[in-house]
């Protein structure tokens, strides 16, 4: 699992599994097949393709636009709309 940590001020494409920790101002897109923990406080959208997976322990001050995924919200809340597509 590939693990990111620190403040991101960028967008960031998950294409294998990821635990992602610290702060995110910018979009996720997760890519068919791949998991993300999302640890990180996250300031952006989420975009999920067919056969992904989130699974969310902090706030997202954004939408989470769902195109077929598992959605996990664990501790923390989503800010914004979940949409599915």
């Amino acid at each position: 699992m590939k693990i990111i940590a620190g403040d991101k001020k960028e967008n960031l494409i998950i294409e294998s599994d990821a635990l992602v920790i610290g702060r995110v101002e910018g979009d996720i897109k997760v890519l068919s097949g791949a998991k993300l923990f999302l640890e990180a406080q996250l300031t952006g959208n989420i975009h999920l393709n067919k056969h992904s997976h989130v699974s969310i322990q902090n706030n997202v001050s954004g939408n989470v636009y769902d195109y077929g995924a598992t959605i996990e919200i664990v501790k923390g809340k989503v800010i914004g709309e979940i949409i599915s597509e």
